[in-house]
């Protein structure tokens, strides 16, 4: 059985071990991220649940001219569609009950860097349509403002939805879709690059071992690897590697074996 590198990570080099491989796909993904993170076009990441997105988002950043401005991120899933607009735009005192003072909008904050808009298949369309105007024109207004703002800004946009199928469907606007793919990077899930679990597993081993301290170093059993490297992970890399994370915390010093991998 293989055991990668164990050395220790810069938090740069820790963002691209907890997500790439030696897989080939994984490779020419990796070479697209230093392509992309070159230019100031958007760019559209999809991929399923948990396979990386917001990672590849952060390594863009972190490779591009603009790393030393601020990443600014959003989950457009997370928030009530009545803040979307006023997180993303800001907003003028009194534009609406409760806007006590100005406000200014995410498009504003990142100014100079770049702005990470996660599960954008979930805005609604009349909000699409400014996010269109504002990446077009480089330019937003605050709700209730009369003035328009210049925003630098590098836009990267991720959706685990079928855009192309929402397009289709006339649920996402079609220039809008167009605008966010200039650049378009598909992220593979795990069941298809199996061969990378054995490297991706060891490398959130040692994360876990530098976070609790332990010593001897973590080790698994190679019929325990095999039983991690058989499962279709439906969670991708977010369930892979808080499976680890139980495991290393429950096992400690002993030598992880199929029984404890089985349990969790």
């Amino acid at each position: 059985m293989h055991v990668p590198d164990m050395k220790a990570k810069t938090p740069a080099e820790r963002l691209e071990t907890i997500l790439c491989g030696s897989n080939p796909v994984m490779l020419r993904l990796d070479a697209e991220m230093t392509r992309v993170a070159n230019s100031s076009h958007p760019v559209l990441i999809t991929g399923e649940s948990g396979t990386g997105k917001t990672t590849v988002a952060q390594i863009i950043h972190q490779r591009s001219p603009r790393a030393t401005a601020c990443l600014v991120d959003i989950n457009c899933a997370a928030l009530p569609e009545a803040l979307i607009e006023s997180e993303l735009f800001g907003f003028e005192k009194g534009a609406f009950t409760g806007a006590t003072g100005r406000k200014k909008g995410l498009f504003e904050v990142a100014e100079n860097g770049t702005l990470f808009l996660d599960e954008i298949g979930e805005l609604r369309t009349e909000v699409q349509a400014k996010l269109l105007k504002a990446i077009e024109q480089q330019k937003i207004r605050r709700l209730g403002g009369t003035k328009d703002i210049k925003c630098d800004v590098r836009v990267l946009a991720a959706s685990s939805r079928n855009l192309q199928r929402m397009v289709r469907l006339r649920t996402f606007r079609e220039d809008l879709y167009y605008r966010l793919a200039v650049f378009e990077l598909d992220i593979p899930p795990l069941r298809d690059r199996r061969d990378d679990i054995n490297e991706l597993v060891y490398r959130q081993f040692l994360i876990e071992q530098n976070t609790l301290g332990l010593t001897p170093p973590l080790r698994i059993d190679e019929r325990a690897m095999n039983e991690l490297c058989d499962y279709s992970w439906p969670g991708n890399i977010r369930q892979l590697n808080n499976v680890v994370i139980r495991l290393a915390n429950a096992v400690k010093g002993e030598v992880i074996s199929t029984t404890h991998v089985l349990e969790d």
